[in-house]
């Protein structure tokens, strides 16, 4: 398709992906109708209302959890961070010259992006933190009381807590963008609506680089399987779930959408599937790196609006990752993405940049098959924020970086129901309703 014109439109302003605030849901059924669903509860209205000291609601081994969008104040969520932070969380080679773009870009300028936080309980009684969910990490984390440097933070305080166990063991993690958290371990209760989880293995921070200083969310809350985490030989928060039959379902799904006028943005229901958010049959596909949610990604294609299907020689395993916003391929896969977009070009200090106005010069969508069956992403989405000094342009939402596996991320979830289900190694992927 490179013989498309580049049309003059108005520069995009990028996605609002990221932003999780979990409150309690009016209605338990996973199937109620989606104008239910959609209700989203005030702190204010759980405070009042809802049982549980962590937001959200179960019953009968199943809760939901509402997605609200919202706006980080941290530089860490830019297109250029989020790709530093990204590849090293994954333990893959960072381009010098994206470590010094990151450190010149001011955040005023480049920190557009949005996060996902959740409320979750540690302690007994509860005390509330906000912490990322994210499939792509096994760790339990959050500020304690010894950081002085954390004073944005809720900092967790133990003698207020009758569960609490010293551990002591020294625990830290790092990012190629120079973001980092250190401390120690203790052990403690985690409760999630109310699912409560004891004795799990947790990370307090005594120290953190800036961009967590200044970041909204307290910690991270990981959802992947144990052996996946920055501290050694621990079983994670959804192993500890799994061990322990919380749920009713060893399962959870996750839905995200753009934000309503009430900044509502999906859901994370644990327990169970709500089939009133997706439309078909769920594509069920096997992990083919059970510590991972990794899975066989068969093939990508562009679905150009009047023109037809351009099929692309990008496949291999794939990790579903709700803590990266997004997708993130090989040098040769990026480069084989890239060509199906007129004047895209991988920029020495940017990385992969595009035509703000790629959606106009290629309407349609690029899909990505799994299982024998295809789940679309609108060219639109693809789309993020503009590089400063460069009038036109806009960073692109795939990026190179990766080595034996793609990473999928919120670009691909905004558009695709996925269930994560860990009683048999599996993944559940439908197109998702909006």
């Amino acid at each position: 398709f490179q013989d498309l014109d580049v049309l003059n439109a108005p520069l995009l302003d990028g996605l609002p992906i990221a932003g999780l605030e979990l409150a309690a849901l009016g209605g338990d059924d996973p199937k109620s109708s989606s104008q239910d669903a959609e209700k989203s509860i005030s702190a204010a209205d759980l405070k009042d209302g809802a049982e549980g000291t962590a937001s959200g609601w179960q019953e009968n081994g199943t809760f939901k959890i509402p997605v609200t969008a919202h706006k980080s104040t941290g530089g860490r969520v830019s297109t250029m961070a989020t790709r530093v932070r990204t590849l090293q969380k994954h333990m893959l080679d960072v381009p010098g010259k994206w470590l010094q773009a990151v450190e010149k870009l001011p955040v005023k300028e480049y920190g557009f992006g949005i996060e996902y936080y959740g409320e979750v309980g540690v302690g007994t009684p509860p005390q509330i933190f906000k912490l990322d969910l994210d499939t792509g990490s096994g760790d339990v984390w959050l500020a304690g009381q010894q950081c002085q440097v954390c004073s944005r933070h809720k900092k967790f305080n133990p003698s207020k807590s009758s569960t609490y166990k010293a551990e002591g063991r020294k625990w830290g993690i790092s990012y190629g963008d120079g973001s980092f958290a250190a401390g120690y371990t203790i052990r403690d209760t985690v409760k999630i609506g109310n699912l409560t989880v004891p004795n799990q293995v947790i990370g307090l921070a005594t120290n953190e680089s800036h961009a967590y200083q200044v970041d909204t969310v307290d910690g991270l809350l990981g959802l992947s399987y144990s052996g996946v985490s920055f501290i050694p030989g621990v079983t994670t928060f959804l192993d500890n779930i799994v061990e322990n039959s919380y749920l009713k379902e060893p399962i959870f799904s996750v839905y995200i959408k753009e934000k309503d006028e009430n900044d509502y943005a999906g859901e994370y229901l644990f327990g169970d599937i709500d089939r009133s958010r997706f439309s078909g049959e769920l594509t069920w596909v096997p992990l083919h790196q059970p510590k991972f949610w990794e899975i066989m990604l068969d093939g990508v294609s562009f679905n150009v609006d009047g023109i037809g299907k351009e099929v692309m020689d990008i496949r291999g395993p794939a990790i579903i990752d709700t803590g990266t916003t997004l997708i993130v391929m090989n040098d040769e896969q990026a480069t084989e993405f890239h060509r199906g977009i007129p004047m895209a070009e991988n920029s020495d200090i940017y990385g992969w940049i595009m035509p703000c106005n790629a959606d106009q010069v290629v309407p349609g969508n690029l899909s990505f098959t799994i299982g024998g069956n295809d789940f679309s992403v609108p060219i639109k989405n693809l789309v993020r924020e503009p590089v400063k000094g460069l009038d036109g342009w806009c960073f692109s939402a795939v990026t190179s970086g990766a080595s034996n596996f793609i990473i999928l991320g919120d670009v691909f979830l905004r558009s695709n129901y996925v269930v994560f289900d860990r009683g048999q190694a599996r993944v559940g992927i439908a197109p998702s309703k909006h």
